[in-house]
């Protein structure tokens, strides 16, 4: 079958799909495509959109900054005007990227980010003198209102000692302890929030009293006021727009690695011993390795659970899986 009869428009490709439909030769070729793009040029094929020849593929930086577009064959794939079906063909479409991003490209994704920037800046003083407003007007506490409390991340540091004395077979229990700890109660601590914020609640981060953050229509529907502050008996006072806002900021587990998340919550009960418990966090730690290593968008799994930036925490996991050598 061909590819836009295999995947008409109400059913969107995977990357594994679009690898999986190419003969292992043309695979190949196309692996190689993406990787040298990347490197030359750091675009991405994440812009997909339907045309008459199929789901395609944009490569960019943003939607509005495209290089070049491909579209797919099952005897090669094609873009610039080239069938890529071999290595002489191959070259010829790298060639012509190369032509389109001499040409002003990295000039044109420059200007478009600052304009994008600037919008943001303006838009953001706007939201942030009206929430300013909207706080005044309102009867609250501010020393107790919107005051929240998430768990911590684990420190860097801390991993790699509990690592090192694991390989000097010193095992250190107490880090060990702590570490799956903080891991448990952040994983929990982000079930529990999105939980009640989809069905309208929050949970006070002082009480942990269940908090209704909706109101009935006249009609009788629910709806939410993300500026009407939601008072708890315990003084406290949030707002629902402020309290998701929160959990999003402080990157709260959550997200298309929910799944590792819950299974590392549902096994960290269990380990009733010291190798199991260790067993359990380098395997999360893997996980953490295997979406670091994906090359997926989006930022890596390993910040909902570990302190510093993607690269600190890239720079630490492979150093935890290869020792200290290069």
């Amino acid at each position: 079958m061909h590819w836009k009869g295999q995947f008409p428009k109400h059913i969107k490709p995977s990357f594994d799909d679009l690898l999986a439909f190419f003969h292992p030769d043309i695979r190949a070729l196309f692996l190689r495509f993406n990787r040298e793009t990347h490197e030359r040029f750091a675009v991405k094929n994440k812009y997909q959109r339907f045309l008459s020849t199929g789901w395609a593929y944009g490569y960019g930086r943003s939607y509005n900054c495209e290089l070049f577009v491909v579209t797919v064959q099952r005897d090669c794939f094609c873009t610039l005007g080239t069938h890529v079906c071999d290595e002489t063909s191959l070259q010829q479409a790298l060639n012509k990227a190369q032509q389109i991003y001499d040409d002003g490209f990295e000039q044109r994704y420059s200007a478009m980010s600052a304009a994008h920037r600037e919008k943001q800046s303006a838009r953001t003083k706007l939201r942030t003198a009206r929430e300013k407003l909207e706080l005044n007007q309102l009867q609250v506490d501010p020393e107790k209102f919107n005051r929240f409390n998430w768990c911590k991340k684990v420190p860097r540091n801390h991993l790699l000692r509990l690592y090192q004395s694991d390989a000097n077979n010193l095992l250190d229990e107490e880090l060990l302890e702590d570490v799956g700890l903080a891991f448990y109660a952040r994983c929990m601590q982000a079930k529990e929030a999105y939980a009640a914020m989809n069905s309208g609640n929050i949970i006070c981060h002082h009480c942990r009293a269940v908090l209704h953050a909706g109101a009935v229509s006249p009609g009788g529907s629910v709806f939410y006021g993300p500026n009407t502050p939601t008072q708890c008996a315990c003084g406290y006072a949030y707002t629902y727009r402020e309290y998701r806002r929160s959990c999003n900021a402080a990157n709260m587990p959550a997200g298309q690695a929910t799944p590792i998340f819950e299974q590392f919550m549902q096994q960290w009960p269990a380990c009733k011993h010291a190798k199991a418990k260790m067993m359990l966090i380098d395997w999360l730690i893997h996980q953490f390795h295997v979406s670091l290593m994906s090359g997926n968008e989006g930022r890596s799994v390993c910040r909902n659970l570990i302190e510093g930036t993607t690269a600190q925490i890239q720079m630490l996991i492979e150093q935890l899986a290869y020792g200290d050598s290069p």
